[in-house]
């Protein structure tokens, strides 16, 4: 089979029906007999409350500890707990729940199976009340930090193959730069001695043909110089800023935006009426400011104001600190640096800058075409 196997996953649902009747069996388990009426309600505010443990986990472990308390069964509260540990990022909270669960089960035990004179007893209670609450917490954060490493290893490969495109860039950029030189060195000097040398002949000719053929020669030569110096300025110039294939404009933003899995706010209308280099000059500027967002702010809020004058375009790309720790990874460091050449050749800057509150901005102005 080619590619990737297919990993089947249960639904979400079907998950969580399950776990719910698991808890109401544990009640059930744990019931009198006869059944009394409450012990009915406890089984089914245990089912309903493990039904919404993705959504509210902490309200579904409240919800689940009369479960403990009353009947005895560990399962459910248990379960929640996982949840809580899971999906919060506060390990107070979750450390907090485990002792309160724990305590639960010891008060349970304490009154319904064993005497407080019989310390072996007691100390072993004491010891399956901390595996109860320290169990599922613990199992929670496992998997939470599993998660978070699958998402960094993510980010990572996008960091690494926007790595090798700047590389290769660069490598690009060395061999257009040599194909430069040896026009300059080579191509260069022999049109100009052509041209040179027809301008003597013109000069002393006699003849008014050989004149007008030498002045022909003398205008394709300085024509040719004309257009190889072109062609040079093209070939010195980062690749990134010459593109001739079709590249992305302002009006590929919206997708960029939505692409980069980052909660990004658009203030202002977005320039128009600008050269297509402007454009994507403005267009590779957000995409390497939200690259390095992801790379060092990941999940960070990010703002994109830009505004308009008679003189000049500007749009500052901002981004505020973020709560998890950054990727560490190497980096080539030709990013801004890329996107300064292009603002350059255009006439304009970039400028990228820490701000107080630990964020990141990037701002580049254009000139109004």
């Amino acid at each position: 089979m080619s590619g990737r196997e297919r990993v089947y996953r249960p639904s979400p649902i079907a998950v969580d029906l399950l776990i719910a009747a698991i808890g109401v069996f544990d009640v059930w388990c744990n019931r009198d007999v006869p059944l009394a009426v409450w012990e009915i309600g406890v089984a089914v505010l245990t089912g309903s409350a493990l039904l919404v443990r993705r959504h509210a986990p902490i309200v579904a472990f409240v919800l689940t500890l009369p479960a403990v308390m009353l009947v005895g069964a560990l399962l459910a509260p248990m379960a929640a707990l996982y949840s809580v540990a899971r999906g919060s990022a506060h390990r107070w909270v979750v450390a907090a729940l485990a002792v309160v669960l724990g305590l639960s089960c010891l008060f349970t035990s304490s009154y319904d199976d064993f005497g407080l004179r019989d310390l072996e007893f007691l100390l072993h209670q004491i010891l399956f009340a901390v595996l109860v609450g320290a169990g599922p917490a613990a199992l929670g954060w496992l998997v939470a930090t599993r998660l978070r490493l699958a998402r960094q290893m993510s980010e990572v490969d996008r960091v690494y193959a926007h790595e090798r495109e700047l590389h290769i860039a660069a490598a690009r950029d060395r061999e257009r730069a040599e194909l430069a030189r040896e026009m300059h060195d080579v191509v260069s000097h022999q049109v100009s001695l052509i041209a040179v040398q027809a301008g003597a002949l013109q000069m002393v000719s006699a003849d008014r043909d050989a004149r007008s053929a030498a002045d022909v020669i003398r205008k394709l030569s300085v024509n040719t110089l004309d257009e190889l110096r072109h062609m040079m300025k093209v070939l010195r110039a980062p690749a990134a800023t010459s593109e001739i294939s079709p590249q992305p404009t302002i009006e590929h933003l919206p997708d960029l935006l939505a692409a980069s899995a980052l909660p990004v706010e658009l203030i202002g209308q977005l320039p128009t009426n600008l050269t297509a280099a402007g454009e994507r000059a403005i267009y590779r500027t957000v995409q390497e400011a939200l690259t390095n967002v992801r790379k060092h702010a990941p999940g960070a809020a990010v703002t994109i104001a830009t505004a308009r004058t008679d003189r000049t375009v500007t749009v500052t790309i901002t981004n505020v600190a973020s709560t998890e720790s950054p990727v560490a990874l190497p980096s080539a460091g030709s990013g801004i640096s890329g996107l300064q050449q292009r603002a350059h050749l255009l006439g304009g800057t970039v400028t990228a800058q820490p701000i107080p509150d630990g964020g990141w901005t990037v701002r580049l102005e254009l000139p109004q075409t």
